[in-house]
């Protein structure tokens, strides 16, 4: 078995196991960073969601580890993340808004350079030349990359601030309940009242945060995007 596929598969057994954070630790312990980026994209398309998702938190923690190791490599792989999100590249881009929200998270030098792309992905331009993701299933990602932002740098995010609180009357349920997450995030003290509207959503979403999956109503991830507004 070539080297590649050993260590895609390695990696893909690591984050479908239930001990995923530890194993995956161990393959950073045995691998370079670079080694591991080309396995974490295959994972985006993994078949099992949770597969993907732990997959995205990874990205994290390995594209830290490629900043300190080789910052222009990192910076290669963001170039990466953004062609896939241009309709010209003609790729499958499941998750990759995702990870680059993930990124940004976690890591200080990638949202200073990145930050703002990640949230124009999420914003609407009423002229101009704009990034906004149309189609459903990548603006959820994009949404929710605003959202893993807003928990850990939410001065990065406070721009899109606006942006989320227009989600909050979105037509798909999961966007809405994103939203929420991000304005709980980033306090945002202008959408109490358009918070309280939804309290009564008894919408259930699945939601990925605190490296868990999560089914829960609209209505309470409001109610938890309140309490953080409150300081509760």
């Amino acid at each position: 078995m070539a080297v590649g596929r050993k260590i895609k598969k390695r990696v893909m057994e690591a984050l479908a196991a239930t001990d995923w954070e530890r194993q995956f630790e161990g393959l950073m312990g045995e691998y370079s960073a670079q080694n591991l980026i080309a396995p974490l994209f295959a994972s985006l398309c993994a078949p099992q969601v949770i597969v993907r998702w732990h997959g995205i938190t990874c990205f994290g923690k390995v594209m830290s580890r490629m900043v300190q190791e080789d910052t222009p490599k990192a910076r290669v792989v963001m170039r990466r993340i953004m062609w896939m999100l241009n309709e010209e590249s003609g790729g499958c881009a499941w998750g990759v808004p995702e990870a680059m929200g993930e990124i940004t998270a976690v890591n200080k030098l990638m949202a200073e350079e990145y930050g703002r792309i990640l949230l124009s992905y999420s914003h609407e331009e009423e002229e101009g030349p704009e990034n906004f993701l149309e189609f459903t299933t990548l603006l959820r990602g994009a949404v929710w990359g605003v959202a893993r932002l807003a928990q850990d740098r939410p001065q990065t995010a406070a721009p899109a601030t606006d942006d989320m609180i227009r989600f909050l009357s979105y037509p798909d349920p999961v966007i809405v309940g994103t939203a929420c997450w991000a304005l709980g995030g980033l306090k945002a003290a202008k959408s109490v009242k358009a918070l309280e509207a939804l309290l009564d959503n008894d919408t259930v979403i699945d939601i990925y945060k605190n490296c868990s999956l999560q089914s829960v109503t609209v209505g309470r991830l409001a109610q938890e995007a309140l309490d953080s507004i409150s300081g509760d």
